[in-house]
């Protein structure tokens, strides 16, 4: 019911109508995996922290959630306990909510399909890097008690070594990794831009080819692939251009300066855009300029409006996710008989 303090809810503070409601909420579904922290479910119940923990201990005795120091509280499925050997944590990092993502949601199904079909919970933990450097505070990151872990991405070494010293399994999931020693699955863009290249170069008869993307990278390395891939294919065409080399984040608004700022020193006559992300805000600006010229994205997303003149380097991006489940559960299960190791997943011209 609604009362005079900002429209919120009241509840009875006493422990029974708590431990009612909460687990009300979690037969409905409402919670799933893990119920909100202590301290959130205090303030909406109008009760102390001590109350609510009291609560919370009650439900964890008669079975229905699990409490673990510095991991929170999480929902027991119907078949047992959630023991370690069946929980597996997303480290994740997205300026989204990781399913909503256009890239990363669908690695994140991909693993889904894999652990729970194994059994396995999927506990996602999404943590935030500072928005101008990209680096991560460790002291500000929790890590549950999970049985393996799988990074999906973050590159920053300090943070991979950092998860890597817990001692669990882990593996990277996306994007190159340029630690030899960190274990992953990687989409290897190299062969697909080299063909993307060559059909500009030979079908399209294209000689001022530019590139939008990341061209600078000092926390990882693997970030330059494409761009890498760029240099070397191009030049199979013509002579390089500083002017015709802009570097942007690929994240949504920032597609449009960097054309801008390209189109400002020089007129290309195609386009290699690092993601696919920003080919919509390109393609707006160029037909905005009068300019129509052969646009080739990497990644494959699906875009609401695809340009006239547009292709893109794909890459299987649930597979990824598949492949890098099955290796880690391999890993739990002692099944491999060296090292995880690395795996490459090539992306297509298409």
């Amino acid at each position: 019911m609604e009362n005079d303090n900002g429209g919120w809810p009241m509840y009875p503070s006493c422990q029974e109508d708590i431990i009612a409601e909460l687990k009300r909420r979690i037969d409905a579904g409402d919670y799933t995996e893990m119920l909100p922290p202590a301290s959130q479910l205090a303030g909406e119940f109008r009760v102390n922290v001590k109350t609510m923990n009291k609560a919370l201990n009650r439900l964890a005795a008669a079975g229905v959630v699990e409490r673990r120091k510095r991991f929170g509280t999480a929902v027991r499925p119907s078949g047992g306990a959630v023991g370690e050997a069946r929980m597996i944590e997303v480290v994740f990092s997205g300026f989204t909510a990781p399913f909503l993502h256009p890239f990363w949601s669908e690695v994140l199904e991909g693993l889904h399909d894999v652990f729970s079909a194994a059994g396995c919970r999927m506990i996602l933990n999404h943590i935030v890097s500072e928005p101008e450097t990209h680096l991560f505070d460790l002291s500000r990151i929790r890590l549950s008690e999970a049985a393996g872990r799988v990074v999906v991405g973050p590159g920053e070494k300090r943070l991979l070594d950092w998860i890597a010293a817990t001692r669990r399994p882990m593996i990277c999931a996306g994007d190159e990794v340029s630690d030899p020693d960190m274990p992953g699955v990687f989409f290897d863009f190299t062969r697909g831009i080299g063909d993307a290249i060559d059909y500009l170069g030979k079908q399209r008869k294209c000689r001022r080819i530019g590139f939008i993307g990341h061209i600078e990278a000092w926390i990882n390395p693997g970030m330059l692939q494409k761009f890498h891939a760029y240099l070397h294919a191009v030049q199979r065409y013509m002579q390089m251009d500083r002017a015709l080399i802009e570097g942007c984040w690929p994240k949504p608004g920032n597609g449009r300066t960097a054309v801008r700022n390209l189109l400002a020193r020089t007129r290309p006559d195609a386009l290699l855009v690092a993601s696919d992300l920003l080919i919509p805000e390109i393609a707006a600006e160029l037909e905005a300029q009068g300019i129509r010229i052969p646009l080739v994205g990497c990644d494959g997303l699906r875009l609401e409006k695809v340009p006239d003149d547009y292709r893109t380097i794909s890459a299987a991006r649930r597979e990824c996710g598949r492949r890098a489940a099955r290796l880690l559960l391999d890993a739990m299960d002692g099944k491999l008989t060296g090292k995880i190791g690395r795996h490459a997943i090539e992306a297509e011209f298409r």
